[in-house]
């Protein structure tokens, strides 16, 4: 383990190290050069004493190479030469050289200034210093006093021989430069192309596309100087520039077609003698202009940049196609439901109440055209319709087709409410009006609702709203308007709430289950109890047991309803205490004997439960799909299994006397209108109950005297809030705790 801390410290270190070298290669062989330079420089030092015979020459001569040695490094720092180094630092050098026990060593201090500013400039730049730096190795020879005996034949083969050396060690370092020049600026253009491709691709339009086209041709001809790169389309009215850099023609220019076969003659500016020109695309073309013959790379990036315009171009077309197709309808080309629901949400959300509309149109006896004529016909008449309801609304407004014949139209910033039904109103006319198609003239009419925002509507209510109103219009007569208002369209949108959530109420613990229990007037024990379930909705408030039936009966939630009401009774009298041998009623929809699986679903759930069948009591409202067959078998088979069967609300239907004979019927529920009836209307139900042999329970039970009467005649049981209230399973519990007998039988009567 320490060896690997060692090892990793080490690596930290070294990655430290590599992190403060320069990026580039060639930043690394300046400072690699500007390093040994000073070194070199800092070495010559020791070649100085002596040969001057002036203490005076010597230390300067050794200022001057450290003077020399500081340009360099200055020069490394700020990445380029000074102005006046190709005059001061061969004269340092020549100085310095001067003093030189031996003067022909003067020739290492010159490679190291010509080879560090060979890293540096210009080529003319790099040719003045090389030549004035080559001077300085004669001169220096020329100065010092060293050579002053050998003659002039010594002192030019001494320069002869020196010169060679350096103007090799000059060239091959500036061919070096150049080199790494190149491959960094073919390097710097792969980045940028490499990150225009990814940003293009990326691009949500062709805005964007265009603009990090531009960007990057700004960068490419920084890159490449005296370049010029312009991208131009191929339209009626002539070549249009889309992107110019290092040019002056400006993007939107017009130009003559003529510039494809000499641009030279047509395109004004700067004097660009080479021109590359390519169609990149069908009718998209790239212009490449140079003051000299410009190199493949170069011309192989602006290609590549162009390619990737092109591509982002095709690729934006082709996701904005996609994405209409997939947010519009492909007859009416009209918004779809997704698009136009995220356009009427936007709207809601930043409109004031009364200043966003919606209308919901349905046109009415369009199957008729499509039945009589033809699918074709249909669409004809589609497209029509669409191009009517686009012109009402007017500008501002979105239409869409949400499918079939239903259209939308959204209204926005509208001046008064009133606006809104001004323009369902004129819509209405001019949909009756006749449509000439192919073949037929046909005419339709619409029925359109209009619903208004309001403080706190939502977008999903808003829609609610629209459609109850054009249910509204198409039940009163077709071919009108009808604009939402609470007070007459009111209780339809809370029906049509409640069917929307009813789906999630048993998930979210809005569904409660109550109890009331029924007395045997002949015992005055507790006969039965009667299971009620209801839903208590958080802002539409309690939805009662029939109501809450009738709603799942329309939604198609029965079952679920069902199931879980007869799961949770069955579960909670199971434990009651006392409650051994209660028996239990559960109010059912008729319409639930319709089902084939209902009875096995009703006996499986009791066996789970450990309920007996016998103590199950299903309280059945008369209606017509009691004599369904269907419902006869479902009847028969869980009477079989000794589960009993109530008809609820007795004496209010229609059922016959002989149906009832041919029913396992075990019990009849006589509604509580009879209490405040003719006692002898109570008499002649009670009766029914007589012939056929069932038990008799009269609901509604609310007054003392009423409780008397029933004692006096031929009823079984009595219900209602005088008997016992609504209670949950606890209170249940403690009533049943309280003893066999009712304190309500017990009271000795008045």
């Amino acid at each position: 383990m320490p060896q690997i801390a060692v090892v990793t410290t080490e690596q930290a270190k070294v990655e430290r190290l590599l992190a403060r070298l320069p990026g580039t290669m060639l930043g690394r062989v300046r400072l690699g050069a500007a390093g040994v330079a000073c070194l070199s420089l800092v070495g010559q030092l020791g070649l100085i004493g002596g040969a001057t015979g002036s203490a005076l020459w010597d230390n300067g001569a050794r200022a001057a190479l450290l003077l020399s040695a500081l340009a360099i490094a200055t020069t490394y720092v700020r990445g380029r030469t000074f102005v006046w180094d190709p005059v001061v630092l061969p004269a340092l050098i020549t100085f310095a050289g001067s003093a030189f026990v031996d003067p022909i060593a003067t020739i290492g201090p010159i490679i190291v200034l010509l080879v560090v500013q060979s890293l540096h400039g210009s080529f003319r730049s790099w040719a003045v210093r090389s030549l004035i730096g080559l001077g300085a190795v004669p001169a220096a020879i020329l100065l010092s006093p060293a050579v002053g005996g050998t003659g002039t034949g010594v002192t030019v083969a001494l320069i002869l021989q020196a010169t060679p050396q350096v103007v090799l060690m000059t060239a091959m370092t500036r061919a070096i430069y150049t080199a790494l020049i190149r491959q960094e600026l073919a390097s710097a253009r792969e980045a940028a192309l490499a990150r225009a491709g990814g940003r293009i691709l990326a691009a949500p339009d062709l805005a964007t596309v265009h603009r990090v086209g531009a960007e990057t041709a700004e960068v490419l001809t920084g890159l490449s100087p005296d370049t010029v790169y312009l991208a131009v389309q191929r339209e009626p009215r002539g070549l249009v520039v889309l992107i110019a850099f290092g040019h002056p023609v400006a993007a939107g220019t017009v130009l003559p077609e003529e510039v494809l076969i000499a641009p030279q003659d047509h395109l004004t500016g700067p004097e660009l003698r080479f021109w590359d020109v390519e169609e990149a695309a069908p009718g998209r073309y790239r212009l490449l202009g140079s003051r000299r013959k410009p190199a493949p790379d170069v011309v192989d990036t602006f290609r590549t940049l162009t390619t990737q315009i092109s591509l982002g171009e095709a690729s934006r077309v082709s996701h904005a196609e996609l994405d209409h197709r997939a947010n519009h309808d492909n007859l009416t080309q009209l918004p779809t439901r997704g698009k136009f629901f995220g356009e009427l949400a936007a709207a809601v959300d930043a409109g004031e109440p009364g200043a966003v509309a919606l209308l919901t149109i349905d046109l009415d006896d369009f199957k008729q055209v499509n039945d009589v004529y033809g699918h074709g016909a249909g669409d004809e008449l589609l497209l029509a319709v669409a191009g009517r309801i686009t012109t009402t609304g007017g500008p501002g407004s979105v239409a869409g087709r949400l499918g079939g014949d239903e259209f939308v139209l959204l209204l926005k910033d509208l001046d008064t409410p009133a606006t809104a039904e001004r323009v369902a109103t004129e819509l209405c006319a001019r949909l009756v009006e006749p449509v000439r198609l192919k073949e037929v003239t046909v005419s339709v009419g619409a029925s359109i609702g209009v619903a208004l925002t309001e403080a706190g509507v939502s977008a999903a209510e808003l829609t609610r709203r629209a459609d109850i109103a054009m249910y509204a219009a198409k039940a009163r007569g077709k071919s009108r308007v009808e604009v939402f208002t609470s007070g007459e369209h009111g209780e339809v949108a809370r029906h049509r709430t409640l069917e929307d959530q009813l789906p999630y109420a048993i998930g979210r613990g809005e569904i409660a289950v109550w109890y009331q229990p029924y007395l045997d007037l002949r015992t005055g024990e507790w006969a039965g109890v009667e299971a009620l379930i209801e839903w208590r909705h958080p802002s539409m408030g309690s939805v009662p047991c029939r109501e809450l039936l009738a709603l799942a009966e329309r939604t198609g939630d029965l079952a679920g309803v069902t199931g879980y009401f007869l799961r949770t009774v069955a579960e909670e009298i199971a434990a009651l205490p006392g409650g051994g041998t209660l028996r239990l009623g559960i109010n059912l929809s008729a319409h639930q004997l319709l089902d084939p699986r209902f009875g096995d679903t009703v006996l499986a759930t009791l066996a789970e439960c450990g309920l007996a069948a016998g103590r199950l009591t299903l309280e059945i409202v008369e209606s017509e799909h009691i004599d369904d067959p269907r419902a006869r078998t479902q009847l028969d088979r869980l009477a079989g299994h000794g589960v009993r069967i109530a008809l609820d609300d007795f004496g209010t239907g229609y059922v016959s006397l002989a149906s009832l004979r041919s029913f396992p019927i075990h019990q009849l529920k006589v509604d509580g209108s009879f209490l405040t009836g003719d006692p002898a209307a109570l008499d002649l139900v009670l009766s029914v109950g007589g012939l056929l042999g069932t038990e008799t329970v009269v609901q509604g039970v609310e007054q003392p005297e009423q409780l008397d009467l029933l004692r006096r005649s031929t009823a079984t049981a009595a219900q209602g809030d005088l008997i016992a209230g609504r209670l949950d399973a606890a209170e249940l519990a403690g009533l049943l705790a309280a003893g066999a007998s009712p304190a309500l039988w017990r009271a000795p009567r008045p």
